[in-house]
């Protein structure tokens, strides 16, 4: 079974914050906040307002530098925009929001205020309240620059959660492992970096993060040169002992000569955590122990995240209905021996419980991928001719197990070749009745190698694999038909054209009928995100009867909606099913 590994957790403090921001919809002028496109700032600026709250809490629980920098690049975007509300223009709109990001010299501050009022021409200051505006986002630099005053001072030096940091990593039991720390944020992966090895003297120490510009696979190579054999260190080029990444190297990667894991911070997702653990708790490894840190959230922080409690309520789930075999967030987490070591031991009463067939041969996804980046490293004419083979493709193999079919099937879009369409393996029983779409079922089935002995095709294999085909064809229309239901009308339209029918059936005026009808073609059409907000409105207010006419009217007069030229839906294109392989198993 291989040799058992133990994670062992540790927990370092950190910092605390509260923060709140104001949406621009706030300050549009009442006749206009209902119109385009002053409508859709409600929903961005409630949305924005937690969502920065949120951001700023967790770039805080990632470390003090990366909280700095984002208070800093704010104090430059409401900068920026107080300097366009003096020039006599809102700087709004999603271009608008990029431009004011981004790094520009004083030189080039004109040119950004140029562009600015550029793209934000769609918003008028005079449908604003310009003059609470501009105070308001001078009340937020005023705190903002507060703020950045007080978190200004936590130098490296004075940063408890680096200098938790540092204790650790010179601890006679960490000094000389091979350490792989992970953090969410590249701002916290220079500051790292940075601190961690000072002017870059040590060559046995690295980072990469997204932008990084940096060789992925020359930094596995120098990580994990035993895991990575096809990686040669070059001349005068050093085995990496330590090395700072974001989830960039969280997974697909090799990196178990690693015998230490740091999360320097959390992630919301446990299946990340439990990634960049399986980065070098894997198999290959020849490590005893491996060893896990995460750094928790500080109270305070947590208090308003709730990030460790959402995580471990999570892994719990994780735990109890699939079973890991060590710790991932703290100690105090259940292990659910009966859905992990099941496996391990082949236990047929555990097993059971899991529906594992014994005598049933399983190929995972994982190691399929291998066969295949073997086969392209090794034989890379082989798997350019097997890359290019041609839809439709016929064989057959003995199987002692398995008998059947196996069937690929694909149905991609007509006008986008280049992008993969629904995808679906079936297996048949030799009746060809379908008896499984498990991948690794299926792959463990069909599964084979230089010795394995091939056959002839049946007669029946061309029919059983075109009725399956038009079973598939059934299955992919149903699918258009629902996704094509789902973009065509939204909640709110489906509760108002139902409501419409019961009104045009109960009345007997036909004027009345022939603007019910009207409306109803016009509320069937696509419409803005707007009108559709109205919608739920009616819908979440029950309106009904002449009562739901009535406001129905006046939705379409406020909105222009007789002027719309194109009220069309989308012409959606319909995927053509294929057979892309087939295999008998005789």
């Amino acid at each position: 079974m291989g040799k058992s590994r133990k994670r062992q957790l540790a927990k370092p403090p950190t910092h605390e914050l509260s923060y709140a921001r104001y949406g621009l919809w706030n300050y549009v002028l009442k006749p206009k906040q209902k119109q385009e496109p002053y409508n859709t700032l409600q929903r961005a600026g409630a949305n924005l307002r937690g969502l920065m709250r949120v951001l700023l809490f967790k770039r805080f629980e990632s470390s003090v530098y990366a909280f700095q920098e984002s208070i800093k690049k704010l104090l430059v975007v409401h900068e920026r925009f107080l300097k366009a509300l003096s020039q006599g223009f809102v700087a709004a709109g999603e271009e608008a929001q990029t431009l004011l990001s981004e790094d520009y010299n004083q030189a080039e501050e004109q040119d950004l205020m140029d562009g600015l009022q550029k793209v934000s021409d769609k918003y008028h200051i005079a449908d604003f309240d310009a003059e609470k505006l501009q105070q308001h986002i001078e009340h937020d630099i005023k705190l903002l620059k507060k703020i950045f005053a007080l978190v200004e001072p936590i130098t490296p030096d004075k940063d408890t959660k680096l200098q938790t940091l540092l204790k650790w990593l010179s601890k006679p039991t960490l000094k000389n492992k091979k350490r792989l720390i992970f953090t969410q944020y590249a701002d916290t992966a220079k500051y790292l970096y940075e601190n961690l090895n000072p002017g870059g003297q040590r060559d046995d120490f690295d980072v990469i993060y997204s932008g990084s510009n940096k060789n992925k696979a020359r930094l596995v190579g120098r990580f994990a040169p035993n895991a990575n054999k096809e990686y040669k260190l070059k001349p005068g080029e050093s085995e990496l002992n330590t090395l700072i990444a974001t989830d960039v190297l969280a997974e697909g990667l090799n990196l178990q000569d690693g015998d230490l894991i740091m999360n320097y911070d959390l992630h919301w997702n446990p299946v990340k955590l439990i990634q960049r653990f399986g980065r070098i708790d894997r198999i290959g490894s020849e490590k005893d122990v491996i060893y896990g840190y995460n750094f928790l959230p500080e109270l305070g922080i947590e208090r308003n995240l709730g990030l460790k409690q959402k995580l471990k309520n999570r892994i719990q789930e994780i735990h109890d209905t699939i079973g890991e075999d060590a710790a991932i967030l703290d100690r105090t987490e259940q292990l659910n021996e009966e859905a992990m070591y099941a496996i391990y031991e082949q236990q047929g009463k555990q097993l059971s419980l899991f529906d594992i067939e014994e005598e049933e041969d399983f190929l995972d996804l994982n190691e399929a991928e291998e066969i295949l980046r073997k086969l392209q490293k090794d034989d890379p004419g082989e798997f350019e001719r097997i890359a290019h083979l041609p839809h439709g493709i016929r064989t057959a193999k003995f199987s002692m197990q398995q008998k059947g079919t196996y069937v690929f099937c694909e149905a991609s879009d007509p006008n986008r070749p280049d992008i993969k369409g629904y995808q679906q393996l079936f297996l048949l029983d030799d009746k060809g009745e379908i008896i499984s779409r498990d991948i690794p079922r299926i792959l463990g089935a069909i599964k084979a190698d230089s010795t394995t002995p091939t056959s002839r095709l049946p007669q029946e294999h061309n029919s059983t694999v075109m009725r399956l085909k038009r079973q598939f064809a059934e299955e992919v229309k149903h699918r258009q038909a629902q996704r094509e239901f789902n973009q065509r009308l939204t909640q709110g339209q489906r509760y108002i054209l139902r409501e419409l029918r019961i009104f045009f059936q109960a009345i007997v005026d036909e004027e009345l009928k022939s603007q019910v009808n009207i409306l109803e073609k016009t509320f069937r059409a696509c419409v803005n995100q707007a009108v559709n907000r109205e919608l739920n409105k009616l819908r979440r207010d029950g309106f009904t009867g002449q009562e739901l006419f009535t406001q129905l009217v006046q939705i379409y007069r406020q909105h222009n909606m007789h002027e719309w030229q194109d009220n069309s839906l989308p012409t959606l294109s319909h995927p053509i099913p294929i057979i892309v392989c087939s295999e008998a198993l005789v």
